[in-house]
């Protein structure tokens, strides 16, 4: 919408923004009646009850939740006393990439026997997995798209197994697999993503693909639906244009031809064999217009000043992701069909109270602290751990020599007193010192020593920084609506930060920092015949890379790829001869290899190309 008054526009804006202060500030007046510079298990479940509440809409990135959440977390900051150290007072802003979204240019048509079919706006949509382009050829049903000649099967053959050439035509391809309507059994599971389809036939080189959902499917009557645009956490394109129409335009041209696709299904699911056709008389032309579609959003930083002249400069992170998943989207595990607010009060409200209590409660207790400590609310982890990997990257992180990140994810249901601590192999001070403490409140501990991990605290073990992460473990609520306030144990949570707030303030007034160590990734050996082999090579993805190519954050110590000498920052090009041009490339072309098998492999590094061989390992 384009406001066409200059003076309407401000107008507009200063009331939005005074709004919002408005807003967090009213939610905060709760808290007043039962503030303490303690951490108590009341203003814990304040503080989640407004992060988690409709007002604030799923905290997703961009959206005025997101703002809502900012402005209440750096509110707090600031009635603490903590020094701002966002570009912006406390926030550090950026851009996050939230995806693409469908342009004006879009345009579907087939021509059929001779005649020009358009199809309309409501029925097909582009894939934000496709490259832009225009296409036009010859059609062909290449039954799911799966190509995994390591399981003797390929959709590109016909009845009687001949490969057909689908070179500079069209392809059409069903969702989902043969054995998708079989979970206990779902041979082709891993093929269903259609990020690993396109990967997998990309070299066929066809044209373009368009995506049907087939007539049998997991909806509850078989809908003829479309899908979504898209969003994932691997922002490149897959290097074909892409889009998803209606089956019944599909179908209409197919029963024109004496194919009934109900039959076709039914036949390759069952007899597990494929049937690749040309059809004849039919070509389709179509142009992809999707546009980056980013968020305006960002970390929230608050600093507490040491009092030591000299420890002063080292400083200790600590750390929780506020963003959840908004109404949902790709990582909602929610399978209903409503949009429903995902409130993420477990996930992650839980430890962005954390960091406000223990800020509050160390804040009333800096003449103390002898190191300096940075409270980081950090935004876009549930999108691939977003903003801690801004953070790490940017200048702002130049600006402190940190020597330790205590992260905290998912605290907010503690169950039976069991405690998990992840990255305690970063550190020989975390084992001994979590020991000691925890003799005042016996969690029963379980501890994994890997710095790297799906939280934020694997951007600063990227950074050879010792890290450690609180987790209460997951639950059935997990990346779900059903995630609400009202499940959380407040008064568990509160032993937990006591336990942190422990840890902290030893770290903070010891002689000395914490030694860093690699923690060395175990490689297991498949000791039952129903734990499927995981081939293993041990790199890190980053999730916020948009070039070309596989990027390695990190490497896994005494994994295949350190052994090899792999380091973080190179980019993945080619994987035993496969081109890759993206992480879903590196994971399809690893498919087709096994433990012990040695791989060459090829990276860019810096200016350089260097190629490895990397003998594969299993997980």
């Amino acid at each position: 919408m384009k406001i066409k008054h200059l003076s309407s526009a401000i107008f507009a804006l200063v009331f939005f923004f005074s709004a919002q202060v408005f807003q967090a500030a009213f939610s905060q007046d709760a808290i007043e009646k039962i503030r303490t510079t303690d951490i108590t298990s009341g203003e814990i479940y304040e503080h989640i009850k407004y992060l988690a509440s409709d007002k604030l809409e799923g905290r997703y990135p961009g959206t005025a939740g997101d703002i809502l959440a900012r402005q209440y977390i750096s509110n707090e900051f600031e009635l603490y006393g903590l020094i701002p150290k966002g570009d912006s007072a406390y926030i550090q802003r950026f851009d996050m990439n939230n995806g693409v979204k469908a342009g004006t240019a879009n345009s579907l048509k087939f021509v059929f026997k001779g005649k020009t079919f358009d199809v309309g706006a409501k029925d097909f949509t582009p894939l934000g997995v496709s490259s832009n382009g225009q296409v036009k050829g010859e059609l062909v049903f290449a039954g799911y798209g799966i190509n995994a000649p390591m399981l003797g099967y390929s959709d590109f053959s016909d009845v009687n197994g001949n490969p057909v050439n689908v070179e500079g035509k069209v392809i059409v391809i069903m969702r989902y697999s043969p054995t998708s309507m079989n979970p206990q059994n779902d041979k082709f599971g891993k093929f269903e993503e259609l990020r690993t389809k396109l990967s997998s036939f990309r070299d066929l080189k066809p044209a373009g693909v368009i995506v049907i959902t087939p007539p049998l499917n997991t909806t509850s009557s078989n809908e003829d639906i479309l899908m979504d645009v898209g969003f994932d956490m691997v922002q490149q394109s897959a290097g074909i244009p892409v889009i998803n129409t209606k089956r019944s335009v599909i179908e209409s041209f197919l029963k024109e031809k004496g194919y009934d696709l109900n039959k076709i299904q039914t036949k390759i699911n069952t007899e597990l064999k494929p049937e690749c056709f040309v059809i004849k008389d039919a070509v389709a032309e179509f142009n992809v217009d999707l546009q980056n579609n980013t968020a305006k959003t960002g970390n929230v930083l608050g600093f507490i000043e040491g009092s030591d002249p000299v420890l002063k400069n080292e400083v200790i992170v600590i750390g929780a992701h506020f963003d959840h998943l908004g109404y949902g989207g790709p990582n909602s595990l929610h399978r209903g069909k409503d949009k429903l607010i995902h409130y993420g009060a477990d996930d992650n409200a839980s430890g962005t109270a954390g960091v406000l209590e223990i800020a509050q409660y160390l804040a009333s207790k800096k003449n103390e602290l002898k190191r300096s400590i940075l409270f980081i609310a950090f935004t876009g982890e549930e999108e691939g751990l977003i903003g801690s990997s801004y953070f790490v990257k940017s200048d702002k992180f130049k600006e402190f020599n940190i020597v330790s990140m205590i992260n905290l994810d998912m605290i907010g249901r503690l169950r039976d007193d069991k405690l998990i601590l992840n990255g305690t192999g970063t550190s020989p001070y975390w084992t001994e010192k979590i020991g000691e403490l925890n003799k005042s409140y016996n969690f029963i501990t379980a501890y994994n020593p890997d710095g790297f991990g799906p939280s934020d605290h694997s951007s600063f073990y990227s950074k050879d920084i010792p890290v450690l992460m609180f987790f209460t473990d997951l639950n059935d609520d997990y990346h779900k609506p059903s995630d609400t306030y009202d499940k959380i144990n407040a008064p568990g949570e509160e032993k937990v930060l006591k336990l942190v707030s422990d840890v902290t303030y030893d770290l903070s007034t010891r002689s000395e920092k914490p030694q860093f160590t690699k923690s060395v990734a175990k490689e297991e050996e498949n000791k039952t015949e129903r734990k499927a082999v995981r081939v293993y090579v041990g790199t890190v993805p980053d999730f916020g890379y948009n070039g070309d190519g596989y990027k390695c954050s990190g490497v896994s110590s005494g994994s295949p790829a350190e052994k090899a000498g792999v380091l973080a920052g190179d980019i993945m090009i080619k994987f035993g001869g496969k081109e890759i041009h993206n992480l879903y490339d590196y994971t399809a072309a690893l498919g087709e290899y096994k433990p012990g098998q040695e791989v060459e492999v090829v990276f860019k590094r810096g200016e350089e190309t260097v190629t490895f061989k990397i003998l594969l390992g299993t997980k």
